[in-house]
């Protein structure tokens, strides 16, 4: 059954609705621990009673959340969803005196209570990041006016929304057959890989773009409040940069940061060679950006949700058989929502509660891609449920930053296995194509994006004005120096930086993609090269779940990423990947 089963949460929405009550009244009890946390009957009573709510909160926003995006037209759901939001508010609100409260205790005191009760001993490391943090903590009169500003916070998110979404209008433009196509952000590759001439790629791509030249001033000035907002908190909380205040939280080296920026900036020749094969495998004299979207081979082979899971399933052969269990318990079923649907939210997720089966979502189209999201997807859950069989509840959650390992390494795997399974050239090129368009845009395009936020960053730093012409000369400088190509001569590609929402909605966000993807890669070179323990230490790191800080998980699975060293595995695996695509094409 490719269907989600919610009912393992409730059997009906009356059931909710009554712990969804219960939930709400519990909240008002937190008030009760107010000046009483350096008693430690009443330090540990707190973290009882906070993980029996937390215990119901995660059931009742989970039948929400879930139910809302299974279709997204039921308003009933998104009620739900909203109250469940709202009330996810108000319990921040009434437990913002926690950590304050913990931090005057001291160090010491508090973890002396932790280190006294085999119950709160998972809670060391958590307040060790606690107090680590105190040093860009201010004092509370400080604390309390820098609150003030918080709603502030959000308007660069509204206004990006304002602009890129809410107030934007579809154009419908003619092509060259005289058809007309409405040029929607969901469709805009589809519409690029379908077109018949290059001046129809042109008119796409530029109708696609229009309301970021249109509205470029207004996109500029939303980004400098993102960049001026991130200068405020290095001054007010003393850091050393923006970069330094992102990464201090999860204890990440600037090095890591580093080490990524100059393996990508130093090794672009493998894709300034893959442009050179897509042009002379597509007999093009001249080539822009959004040619990337043409195939050089394309598969009629259709892949059924079934199917994709059996040849998933198989591509784990060999696999210790902890790692293919979880793997396949990943993939129960009821656990898995396949198919598109009216109403349905759009893309892939895993989405996992502690105390739950981790649930995944997909619109599956019977595509090869869609067989790869379905390993990705299948490769979080899995993470989830290393973490949490392994891990108690205060020490579960995983970061972003080593989220992604365990998806990509279930796409590398599923790479060997169909190229060693296919006999036909066309989809040998598709899945080679595939694999260095995802190295492309993994690795190197997110990488690019990341040095851009260094260097914007950087302008604020140096006093200098934040405007479209400053801000799209970065983007033409990295493009032409990534892959020479001159983006001046595409209308509205210089304001690329306007296009990514991550820049604006979570600054210093994207390079996690591009490191995780090389710690997976180095993971699995590892593995294919039987150095011993090498799947044994993966698994261990699967298995720590919140435990440490991201990057020393990275190191016991074999990723060393303070060192260049982790990041060349990836152009190494790209030029392999090419050498394999060129011989094809010359055959």
């Amino acid at each position: 059954m490719s269907k989600w089963d919610l009912s393992v949460f409730y059997s009906d929405d009356q059931a909710w609705e009554k712990d969804f009550e219960l939930l709400k009244g519990k909240l008002s009890k937190f008030q009760d621990f107010k000046g009483k946390l350096g008693d430690f009957e009443s330090f540990k009573a707190y973290h009882l009673f906070d993980e029996e709510v937390t215990h119901l909160l995660y059931k009742v926003y989970a039948y929400a959340h879930l139910g809302s995006d299974l279709n997204l037209k039921d308003t009933k759901k998104m009620n739900m969803n909203q109250q469940v939001g709202l009330t996810l508010s108000q319990l921040s609100q009434l437990t913002s005196f926690i950590s304050p409260e913990i931090i005057a205790l001291g160090e010491e005191k508090v973890l002396s209570f932790v280190e006294k009760d085999d119950y709160l001993k998972p809670f060391k490391f958590p307040y060790q990041k606690l107090f680590r943090s105190q040093e860009h903590i201010l004092d509370a009169k400080s604390e309390g006016l820098l609150s003030n500003f918080s709603a502030i916070r959000n308007i660069p998110t509204s206004l990006y929304q304002a602009l890129s979404v809410i107030d934007r209008k579809d154009e419908t433009i003619k092509l060259s057959d005289d058809s007309e196509v409405t040029v929607s952000q969901a469709q805009f590759r589809a519409l690029i890989e379908d077109a018949k001439t290059p001046e129809d790629r042109k008119k796409i791509f530029e109708s696609l773009y229009r309301k970021y030249v249109d509205n470029k001033s207004a996109f500029a000035a939303t980004y400098n409040l993102v960049l001026q907002q991130l200068s405020a908190n290095v001054k007010n909380r003393q850091y050393e940069s923006s970069l330094d205040a992102a990464l201090f939280g999860n204890n990440i080296p600037t090095s890591v940061f580093h080490n990524l920026k100059d393996a990508a900036y130093e090794n672009t020749h493998p894709l300034k060679r893959y442009i050179a094969i897509r042009k002379k495998a597509l007999k093009m004299d001249e080539y822009f950006t959004y040619d990337r979207f043409l195939a050089l081979a394309k598969s009629d082979k259709k892949y059924p949700y079934e199917e994709a899971k059996q040849l998933f399933i198989d591509a784990l052969n060999g696999f210790p058989k902890e790692f293919v269990d979880n793997q396949l318990d990943a993939l129960k079923d009821g656990f898995v929502d396949a198919y598109p649907q009216d109403g349905k939210r759009t893309g892939a997720y895993s989405s996992g509660f502690y105390g739950h089966h981790p649930f995944i979502l997909l619109n599956h189209n019977d595509t090869l891609d869609s067989v790869f999201t379905l390993a990705h997807e299948a490769g979080h859950s899995a993470h989830t449920i290393f973490s949490d069989k392994a891990q108690p509840m205060p020490i579960s959650d995983y970061t972003i930053f080593v989220a992604e390992i365990a998806s990509t390494f279930n796409e590398h795997a599923l790479l060997d296995h169909l190229l060693k399974k296919s006999n036909s050239k066309e989809e040998k090129i598709e899945l080679l194509t595939m694999a260095i368009d995802n190295i492309c845009s993994t690795f190197y395009r997110q990488t690019l994006f990341a040095t851009y936020e260094y260097e914007a960053n950087k302008l604020v730093q140096e006093g200098q004005p934040i405007n479209e012409q400053n801000l799209s000369q970065i983007m033409i400088n990295l493009y032409k120096h990534y892959y020479d190509l001159d983006i001046t001569k595409e209308p509205g590609k210089q304001y690329v930086w306007a296009y990514i929402p991550h820049l604006f909605y979570t600054p210093f966000y994207v390079y996690q993609y591009a490191t995780a993807f090389s710690a997976s890669l180095k993971i699995y070179d590892n593995v294919k090269s039987n150095e011993p323990k090498a799947f044994e230490n993966y698994i261990a790191m699967l298995k720590t779940g919140g435990s440490m800080y991201p990057v020393d998980e990275a190191k016991i699975a074999g990723a060393d990423l303070t060192v260049k060293e982790t990041f060349l595995s990836v152009i190494k695996r790209m030029e392999s990947l090419l050498d394999q695509l060129e011989a094809l094409l010359d055959s």
